[in-house]
């Protein structure tokens, strides 16, 4: 095999809950996460001269910082380097950046399972988990996808039984949000002290999809004094008869969740007219996001 084809899908926060402030600097957290349709594709071969990587959004940056090249450079650094690796990587993104979806995380996650098929190296589950959790907080739930629990900084994974199958509507208004820079806008003296429902108002499962929503996201309202229009498209879609809305990570997507396809697409027909980029999808369960990862 000398070329590879690997879709990284998004994934959607139904929920997050922000516990306090770590002794390493980071937040604890809650969150239930869900895997959906939308994706990027990457596309690897084993041509060309060293590792290269090109991409089709010129926001998005195709050097060292790129956590695609990072995955690689973590997967292949103990190669014999009397064996060069020329390996060319394709990106095409359409999981907008700096959006809360998880694109930059899950498009390293597709590096990781995609290269070490390519090359045959055969690396176990406990090695990829450890070099995920190395490149980033989401990272290692895109090993696994489908509807999860993260705790500690986001690293730490549980999986639960697949909800139902939704659809879905994402809107983003085309302004990314850094989510150091959510994170810096929190009031709350945040501390690992307990919030009195942080964990039992999450740990009734399996529960659905909308119960899931209702929960809320601490992190939404400092997102919306960043970016106004994250409250704008939560009540475009509340009037567009979604079942529930909410903000996806740190923002600055949001979405929907309605009862059929044609109602999100009627709502992502007012939402474009309105100047927001409109995503229209399903949730995946995890044997789709599984089949569905690796192309040929």
């Amino acid at each position: 095999m000398t070329r590879l084809v690997a879709r990284a899908y998004a994934k959607v926060n139904l929920n997050l809950n922000v516990l306090g402030r770590r002794a390493d600097g980071f937040h604890e957290i809650h969150s239930v996460l869900q895997s959906v349709g939308l994706h990027d594709t990457l596309e690897m071969s084993l041509e060309g001269t060293g590792v290269s990587l090109s991409v089709d959004d010129p926001t998005v940056p195709d050097g060292p910082s790129n956590l695609v090249l990072k995955a690689v450079d973590r997967l292949t650094r103990a190669r014999p380097a009397a064996r060069p690796l020329n390996l060319r990587i394709r990106l095409g993104k359409r999981i907008p950046s700096g959006a809360g979806l998880g694109g930059g995380s899950s498009d390293a996650a597709a590096a990781l399972i995609g290269l070490d098929r390519l090359l045959g190296l055969d690396t176990g589950a406990a090695c990829l988990l450890e070099h995920a959790a190395a490149l980033g907080s989401d990272v290692p739930y895109f090993l696994s996808g489908g509807t999860a629990i993260l705790t500690g900084r986001g690293t730490d994974v549980t999986p639960l039984p697949d909800l139902a199958p939704a659809e879905l509507l994402i809107l983003h208004p085309g302004q990314p949000l850094a989510t150091a820079a959510v994170y810096a806008q929190l009031q709350e003296p945040l501390t690992l002290a307990a919030k009195p429902d942080s964990i039992s108002r999450f740990g009734r499962v399996p529960m659905d999809l909308v119960s899931w929503m209702r929960a809320g996201n601490d992190l939404e309202p400092a997102a919306t004094r960043l970016c106004a229009d994250v409250r704008r498209m939560r009540d475009l879609l509340d009037r567009s008869d979604a079942i529930a809305s909410a903000m996806t990570g740190s923002g600055s997507a949001v979405f929907g969740l309605f009862e059929s396809a044609a109602g999100a697409d009627a709502a992502g027909k007012v939402a474009e007219s309105s100047g927001f980029k409109a995503f229209r999808c399903r949730t995946l369960d995890r044997e789709s996001f599984h089949q569905g990862r690796l192309v040929t």
